[in-house]
């Protein structure tokens, strides 16, 4: 996402199989009513999940260290709950807020950030780009997209169809490899235009336009071939299909999803996986009226949960699309995520040493753990998560089936209403998703702790 300017839970069916004998043309009873059953944690000792309690205890203290913003922390093992904390605001991070130069005041700070707890929401921001996908691969299942990720997206977006951008497929959108030009929304002028290299650092900014989708569908493809500031600062020439992280990419296979299956993403997902795993989910929209639902869903960003739903959606990935013996997500959809590893690196930027494929990354290892200064904090390519603003975190071991969950502080702002509908009007006529440090704080902040260290947070467990 784009830096921001602030003031500021299962249905299971149990599926019975009805066998007859030889003969007889007997009438046979209706088979049962699906037998519904709950789903709750398992708070677990670490050794009995064959870990190390004082090395989940380190990574436990790295994430809830006052300074790193973080509001929720949770470690699985095999499904069960090893580790698990959640905190308000700190002392120190209180203090960084207040000096940072923003408008916020002590009782501002403490009203957003004071009190969280295990019921107290989190927020995605671009974790939702995972969810978006998650919901095609479903849907996909369903019956929709029978011609598969390869189509062009302008069999469902028209404005798409008579030009050059029919070439573009749901799975060049799915992987942030469309070619086209990267769109800001400009509030100054209130007009769209192409992101620069400094618009361009999280995504491209959309959130202060009322209608966030318009300007994503009206995109050109990019000249190839010769540099653009927006791609790595114009010092190397742009190809058409390479990777270019842009928010609209995402956007639009929101109004790509409403007219292929004729339900917004909230909805469907609402029936085909939220409701599977008994989570409510707030999913936050734009300003327009109509559009999708009385406004666009953001595909892109902006989904509120808890901690723990959020780690359900994990574990369901782990276990390989099962939740309580059902096949909610295809388990050809999950393999392909986590084969990102080997059929989506991104060798032009990255250097082959992280993948972005279907919306999610690998986790990027990084050099700056143990007593050798060039130890891997991460192996490369090997642990799969969605990644948020403000260090959203869904860390996933496939193999060893581990997850390790961080989320930081958010507070989302109401003041106009509390449908969820996006308004960016600081300071006083806002509805907007506000979380710490960088969106709170503005970019005085020192730059070393605006990221959460994540590769250092699965070190401390994982050595």
């Amino acid at each position: 996402m784009t830096y921001i300017r602030t003031k500021l839970i299962v249905h299971v069916l149990s599926i019975s199989i009805l066998s007859c004998g030889g003969g007889g043309g007997g009438n046979l009873s209706p088979p049962p009513e699906p037998e519904l059953q709950s789903f709750s944690w398992q708070v677990v000792s670490p050794e009995s999940q064959g870990l190390n309690s004082a090395k989940v205890q380190a990574a436990m203290n790295l994430a809830m260290e006052d300074g790193k913003f973080s509001q929720a922390a949770i470690i699985i093992k095999d499904g069960k709950i090893v580790a698990e904390e959640y905190k308000g605001i700190g002392a120190a991070e209180k203090t960084l807020i207040l000096e940072s130069g923003s408008a916020w005041t002590s009782s501002t700070v403490d009203l957003a950030f004071g009190s969280k707890d295990i019921n107290s929401l989190v927020t995605s921001w671009s974790v939702a780009k995972s969810y978006t996908s998650i919901i095609f691969g479903i849907a996909q299942e369903k019956g929709y997209f029978t011609n598969g990720l390869e189509t062009s997206a302008a069999t469902y977006l028209t404005e798409w169809a008579n030009d050059s951008r029919n070439t573009i497929t749901l799975k060049n959108l799915l992987d942030m490899r469309s070619g086209l030009e990267p769109a800001c929304y400009d509030s100054s002028s209130s007009s769209w235009t192409i992101c620069n290299a400094v618009t361009i650092g999280s995504g491209g900014g959309l959130t202060s336009a009322t209608n966030q989708l318009i300007g994503c569908i009206n995109r050109n493809l990019a000249a190839t071939g010769q540099a653009h500031n927006w791609y790595r600062n114009g010092s190397v020439n742009f190809e058409n299909g390479y990777f270019v992280y842009q928010n609209c990419d995402t956007m639009v296979l929101g109004e790509i999803f409403y007219r292929a299956v004729g339900q917004d993403i909230k909805t469907f997902a609402d029936t085909f996986l939220f409701s599977k795993l008994n989570i409510t989910a707030d999913w936050w929209r734009d300003n327009v009226s109509g559009g999708q639902a009385n406004g666009n869903y953001l595909s892109y960003c902006c989904l509120d949960m808890t901690a723990r739903d959020f780690a359900k959606v994990a574990l369901l990935l782990v276990n390989n699309g099962i939740w309580q013996g059902e096949q909610v997500v295809p388990l050809s959809y999950v393999q392909a995520i986590k084969n990102i590893t080997t059929t989506s690196v991104v060798t032009e930027t990255f250097g082959g040493v992280q993948s972005y494929g279907l919306k999610f990354w690998s986790l990027y290892g990084a050099s700056n753990c143990g007593t050798q200064s060039n130890k891997k904090c991460v192996p490369d390519n090997t642990v799969i998560t969605p990644i948020g603003f403000d260090g959203q975190y869904m860390l996933m071991d496939f193999t060893n089936k581990l997850i390790m969950i961080r989320f930081g502080l958010y507070a989302p702002i109401e003041q106009v209403s509390s449908d969820k509908k996006m308004i960016e009007a600081f300071p006083n006529a806002s509805n907007f998703i506000v979380t710490a440090p960088l969106a709170a704080t503005g970019s005085n902040l020192n730059p070393v702790i605006r990221y959460f260290p994540a590769a250092n947070f699965w070190y401390n467990l994982n050595n």
